[in-house]
């Protein structure tokens, strides 16, 4: 038998767990990472948490590696995370991969979180079978992933995929990556709340600024005010949709997907939201039948990301 590892690195919490070769997941866990300040705390709880999950399996010899998917830009072949903002910026410029390989006694692959993700969507998940996977998901930010020919296609900064910095608008909005009009200033969780926050000092008049609280405010938020006939978050919401459309489908246009996965916190909001974009993508497209142009949603985001690291296992120490 054999088994891998997996790991998913969040901004809140880590998920951890081991998986067979069939992609049944065995066992599984969550670590809270909130409270962690410090690199080597962060290095120490991980490596308890996931080794007393470790002891829960019978047969634990038949482990061959650990898949670690993490936020920022990751530089997989030394298992250095180049860059990285937010909660976890603690880890920029650390070694997580070595540094776990030697907590771990096994050798340990880190990657992009959303690189992982889709890869294991193309072994486990959705895709599985298919070769060539777009993948995208909408939160805070807009993270992708690009598989071509069943591999991870990474670029030569370990920046392939930052499909949120891609620009509809040469004079549209300011964006902090250098692009103005990039896509996630209309379509992610911090455009949302941004537009919101320039309605209140704009003085528009909007059911959505009743009890606004943009700590506590995202998508399903503005889909519930525009279901209710608020014309600002009816606009909003246009222009979110309008976003998506022409994003995935440019990029349909560039790799020529067998299927393009769709995750994050925006399909929470709506269940409707990847019907309506496939019929707006399927009316900009005529170079391809519109039956074989298909989008999905990707898996049970507390699955998918440990289901990653094991993939990242299969592809890269075979």
């Amino acid at each position: 038998m054999i088994i891998y590892g997996g790991i998913d690195i969040g901004g809140t919490s880590i998920k951890i767990g081991f998986v067979d070769k069939a992609g049944t997941i065995l066992c599984k866990d969550l670590m809270p990472v909130g409270k962690i300040t410090a690199y080597n705390d962060f290095i120490e709880q991980l490596g308890n948490k996931t080794n007393n999950l470790l002891e829960t399996l019978d047969n634990k010899d038949a482990i061959i590696g650990f898949g670690v998917g993490c936020p920022g830009r990751i530089d997989v072949a030394t298992g250095k995370v180049i860059w990285l903002r937010g909660k976890l910026e603690y880890m920029e410029n650390r070694y997580i991969g070595p540094d776990l390989a030697s907590v771990f006694g096994k050798p340990v692959i880190c990657d992009n979180d959303v690189n992982a993700m889709v890869l294991g969507e193309t072994y486990f998940g959705k895709a599985k079978g298919s070769r060539n996977v777009i993948g995208l998901t909408f939160g805070t930010g807009i993270g992708g992933a690009i598989i071509i020919n069943g591999q991870v296609l990474r670029g030569k900064h370990f920046s392939a995929g930052h499909f949120g910095f891609m620009s509809h608008d040469p004079n549209g909005e300011s964006h902090v990556c250098g692009n103005a009009g990039a896509a996630e200033v209309h379509a992610s969780h911090s455009g949302i709340v941004d537009k919101v926050n320039n309605a209140l000092l704009a003085g528009i008049e909007t059911s959505v600024v009743k009890n606004y609280d943009p700590y506590d405010f995202g998508f399903k938020n503005i889909y519930i005010a525009a279901h209710k006939g608020d014309d600002f978050a009816k606009s909003v919401v246009t222009r979110l949709e309008e976003e998506i459309t022409v994003l995935i489908t440019n990029l349909i246009f560039a790799f020529d997907p067998d299927t393009v996965l769709i995750g994050g916190g925006l399909l929470k909001a709506d269940n409707e939201i990847v019907a309506r974009i496939t019929n707006s993508i399927k009316k900009r497209i005529n170079l391809i039948p519109e039956k074989e142009i298909k989008l999905d949603k990707m898996s049970s985001y507390e699955e998918a990301g440990i289901l990653g690291g094991a993939a990242l296992v299969i592809t890269e120490l075979n």
